[in-house]
């Protein structure tokens, strides 16, 4: 139900915990591009694989082992498996709505294109990199073999497809046998992208049984994923005795599952867990639920009613993932009714995130006009997320408001959005008759956009016969910021000759904190006078 995109210049190192709209959607298969892989089988190689023939995989991985044993170098040894429905692992895609887990190199994919097609990979393999003297594993991966990689530059042996029992074994002896590092977590992850029936009952003996906590962790988070063991989760939820942090994912891993009825399991758990803590991680499972009338109304009541005010926020945020006209006027009423600030401010963010033409008309109203002026800067702050859009609104708000703070935040709003337009108002209030502050968070704003244009200002600024001591200091410091090859020789200019001493020390403390050898060899120049 959450809905988050993902630009390709995101996707590597980002961890998420959130969940794509559901229901029936197409599915979109990944498939390589021209001449990327060939074809798979234990007697031809895969992106210049060495291929390894064997009776089963433990053969094939002693075969691998005698052939690397003479080279004397680290090597990985590879197979393929059978891939579960619904996952992707490093697709080729820019945009994605879902969830996303990343352990090492791999990044699993859970969730939809931009247009709602289910997207998933399954031409993976595991790659396990040894020592060539011990053969002990140093690092394990499960990789896309649509994608082509330089594999750390070390030989791959090629052991074609693992049936499901032989691979599923050998990987539960790994995450049984293996030291509390990472490749034991890993090993988990291998399990869980199986396509196998066996998948879940391994997971949960992972989860009652391993002294490890990360294998108990990732065991409880892909049991969500794999489904069919929302009995089991709910169980850990409620064990008191069980660790907060356990029960609190048991409950996110609910939402992530497609089972039915999770919504009214959900529930049922939220009326007899009493810990607020737990509590807040079903609020949450709810937000991810496929279920989403039922979500709806629990949600709603939460948001209303519940004693707890956390708990309340948490409803109203999951609240702004219902892209639905009833969400909007509750959001509202929620607003103007609950007392508490911070549920007030999450009721601005949710309606800011409905991208609803009605929310944004009532968040200006709030900017506008609400008596309490944090909530009116929160509402500024929300409305800048617009972008193009929302400019002539700030504008006019800046133009007609009094209060200087909230001029202030309204022009920060505005310098977060790309335009022309904005930069034009930064100058222009910049080189105003405004209030000081004001113009020198305009001429702070200014350093922050790298051109010409500003520094030609900021200069201007900085070095003006008549300018204000106070004005001329924030230009010194944004020149400071600007990252232009010009900026150190024009601060230099102004420790050296600026009339204002004042203005002289903020450049001679801005070239202080440049590190740049110009400055340093200014400073030299200076001591060798003395």
């Amino acid at each position: 139900m959450r809905q988050l995109k993902l630009t390709s210049s995101l996707l590597l190192g980002l961890m998420l915990g959130v969940s794509a709209c559901a229901g029936a959607k197409p599915v979109v298969t990944m498939v390589a591009a021209a001449g990327d892989v060939q074809a798979q089988s234990s007697a031809t190689t895969v992106q210049s694989f060495i291929a390894v023939e064997g009776a089963d995989l433990m053969a094939k991985l002693d075969a691998a082992r005698e052939r690397a044993r003479a080279k004397q170098s680290p090597y990985w040894s590879a197979y393929a498996f059978d891939v579960r429905s619904g996952v992707a692992i490093d697709p080729a895609i820019k945009e994605f709505h879902g969830s996303m887990n990343t352990i090492g190199d791999t990044s699993v994919f859970v969730g939809t294109t931009a247009d709602g097609q289910t997207v998933e990979t399954k031409n993976l393999a595991i790659f396990l990199l040894r020592d060539p003297a011990s053969n002990q594993i140093s690092r394990m991966e499960i990789y896309n073999l649509e994608r082509k990689r330089e594999y750390s530059g070390y030989p791959v042996y090629w052991l074609g497809r693992a049936n499901n029992e032989e691979s599923l074994n050998y990987l539960r002896a790994l995450g049984a046998a293996a030291p509390l590092d990472m490749l034991s977590e890993r090993a988990v992850l291998g399990i869980a992208l199986h396509d196998d029936q066996r998948v879940g009952g391994m997971l949960k003996t992972f989860v009652t049984t391993s002294p490890n906590q990360r294998i108990r962790s990732s065991s409880i988070y892909w049991l969500g994923q794999v489904g069919g063991e929302t009995t089991f989760l709910a169980s850990i939820v409620k064990n008191e005795a069980e660790d907060k942090k356990f029960r609190r994912q048991a409950a996110y891993a609910i939402g992530q599952s497609h089972d039915r009825g999770v919504m009214s399991m959900i529930q049922s758990l939220y009326e007899a867990v009493k810990l607020v803590e737990i509590r807040q991680g079903l609020i949450n499972a709810a937000g991810d639920c496929d279920e989403q009338q039922p979500a709806f109304a629990f949600l709603l009541g939460i948001a209303k009613n519940d004693q707890d005010w956390e708990s309340r926020r948490n409803a109203v945020r999951q609240l702004s993932q219902f892209q639905r006209e009833d969400a909007i006027d509750e959001l509202m009423k929620i607003f103007s009714s609950d007392g508490n600030l911070e549920v007030k401010r999450a009721a601005l963010r949710a309606l800011a995130e409905t991208k609803s033409a009605r929310a944004q008309a009532r968040l200006l109203e709030i900017a506008k006009t609400d008596n309490n002026p944090e909530l009116r800067k929160q509402a500024i702050r929300v409305l800048s997320e617009r972008g193009e859009g929302a400019i002539d609104d700030l504008l006019k708000l800046f133009d007609s408001e009094q209060s200087q703070d909230v001029r202030r935040t309204a022009l920060q709003a505005l310098s977060e959005i790309k335009s022309p337009r904005v930069e034009d108002k930064l100058f222009a209030v910049a080189g105003g008759n405004e209030n000081i502050e004001v113009r020198k968070q305009a001429i702070r704003l200014l350093g922050e956009r790298v051109g010409r244009k500003s520094l030609e200002f900021l200069s201007a600024t900085a070095q003006s016969a008549d300018g204000n001591a106070e004005v001329q200091m924030q230009a010194v410091r944004s020149i400071s910021e600007h990252h232009s090859e010009e900026s150190v020789p024009l601060l230099i200019k102004i420790a050296k000759t600026h009339p204002n001493q004042l203005v002289r020390k903020q450049a001679i403390r801005s070239l202080g904190d440049s590190g740049d050898p110009r400055a340093v060899e200014f400073f030299r120049e200076v001591l060798a006078k003395e």
